[in-house]
């Protein structure tokens, strides 16, 4: 069992073929680059340094052979480092062949993966004894395990004849992925969110995101997709209630306040809305996942579960990194980063309410542009969606106080990198804190 495991962590053999083959053959090098990129997938020290000076030869242009290398290795103090003339010299007797280069290389990297792993169990076994509390154990463990990568090994070029009607097939399955939002008029511009799509929602405080959120969540849920959401500003307790509300189409405030008593004399509307939520609505909640290594580790497992295939977060700036950065801005970077690589390797969408900051107040044009995102960092690099809710009759309810707001609202598709940018105009039912496509129809009624 013992020597089982030594195997696992490295060939000596594999390697010292590998260089072999590179020293023989020169046109072999590129193809054993893109398995290994650097001398660090290497067990053996002598190995590692043979390895680098045979990469600098080769990006330097310079003829590479038994003779280049040692005098290479000679200029930089490393030869006897290596093994000296005596070891180089066996290793080009050990390898009478290139042919299988590749294959020695990838035996190569599959060692170094191996010892990652045994690496990373090892780190985790002394957490739980280390200083601190429980909640910061677990973020340690969630880390290292998230930094095991998959192995990707592939071609550094694609040939456009031979991958075009591949890449049209790939397409049309994307399209047929999309999940729309359930507004026609925004659904007209986007077509939906797909897999692997990082998208941002912002607006001011009060426009309207959250509901907006639930809105989407539930037509998504009606259409038979599985919606998980971290609500990290309301309870669990308040969004059912909006949800109930939404769908009754009763007024939450006043239910709060108790102000209608026909609501609690009778509670059909309320009832039946509850009633639908049980039996249709395939979202989950959870305030518990400020990480992005929280929410990964929860959307991993509920994809299992629960078919989830979209993913809301409430909202980007409550949430936290595992280190310490030395400003917002970085933070907000690492975890924007963190999501979109979450939402291509989970092949779902991710959907991250934000902040705009105030500039977007000061302006006498109030409609937001991607540079009023709050603490942006990347977010507009990483975001291949960016809508904004804007809200007219609220700067102009703010100016004066007798204005009655009529609930018109454009949705401003700021960033889209499936297609074009554009508006999509919406009512905001203040009285139901819910949405509706601006159409002639919902207007009038809610006039």
């Amino acid at each position: 069992m013992q020597t089982r495991s030594i195997d696992n962590l490295y060939s000596l053999e594999a390697e010292a073929a590998v260089i072999g083959s590179m020293i023989i053959d020169l046109p072999c090098i590129n193809n054993v680059l893109l398995v290994l990129p650097d001398e660090g997938a290497f067990f053996k020290d002598e190995h590692r340094i043979i390895y680098s000076a045979l990469i600098r030869l080769y990006i330097s242009s310079k003829p590479i052979d038994g003779v280049t290398l040692r005098t290479e290795l000679n200029r930089i103090n490393q030869l006897e480092a290596a093994g000296g003339v005596k070891y180089l010299a066996k290793i080009l007797d050990s390898i009478p062949s290139s042919a299988n280069a590749v294959y020695y290389a990838k035996i190569v990297r599959e060692k170094q993966r191996y010892r990652q792993l045994v690496s990373t169990v090892q780190q985790i076994n002394t957490i739980p004894s280390e200083v601190g509390d429980l909640s910061e154990k677990i973020q340690k463990v969630q880390d290292l395990a998230l930094n095991l990568e998959a192995d990707r090994v592939g071609s550094d070029f694609v040939e456009i004849s031979k991958e075009a009607t591949n890449v049209a097939i790939a397409m049309r399955n994307q399209q047929k992925g999309l999940i729309k939002t359930g507004f026609r008029n925004i659904d007209k511009v986007i077509h939906g969110v797909g897999p692997g799509d990082f998208c941002i929602l912002a607006g001011r405080p009060s426009m309207g995101k959250s509901a907006l959120m639930l809105d989407i969540a539930l037509n998504m849920s009606r259409a038979e997709t599985g919606v998980l959401i971290f609500t990290l500003e309301m309870t669990e307790t308040s969004l059912i209630e909006r949800a109930i509300c939404n769908l009754a189409k009763v007024n939450l405030a006043k239910v709060k306040a108790r102000a209608d008593e026909t609501l609690f004399n009778n509670h059909d509307l309320i009832y039946k809305a509850a009633l639908e939520l049980r039996d249709t609505a395939n979202i989950i909640l959870s305030t518990i996942g400020s990480t992005p290594e929280q929410q990964i580790s929860l959307i991993r497992r509920l994809k299992k579960t629960h078919n989830i295939g979209c993913v809301f977060i409430d909202y980007l700036q409550l949430m936290n990194t595992t280190r310490k950065t030395e400003n917002r801005q970085q933070g907000i970077t690492e975890i924007s980063r963190k999501l979109k690589t979450a939402a291509v390797k989970e092949q779902l969408p991710i959907v991250a309410l934000s902040q705009l900051n105030r500039d977007v107040d000061k302006r006498k044009n109030h409609r937001p542009r991607i540079s009023d995102l709050r603490e942006s960092g990347s977010l507009e690099q990483d975001a291949d969606l960016v809508l904004f809710v804007y809200r007219d009759d609220y700067y102009r309810k703010a100016q004066k106080s007798n204005v009655e707001a009529d609930g018109k609202t454009e949705i401003i598709i700021a960033k889209n990198r499936r297609g074009p940018t554009g508006t999509a105009e919406l009512v905001f039912l203040d009285e139901f804190v819910k949405f509706g496509d601006l159409i002639k129809e919902d207007y009038e009624g809610h006039k």
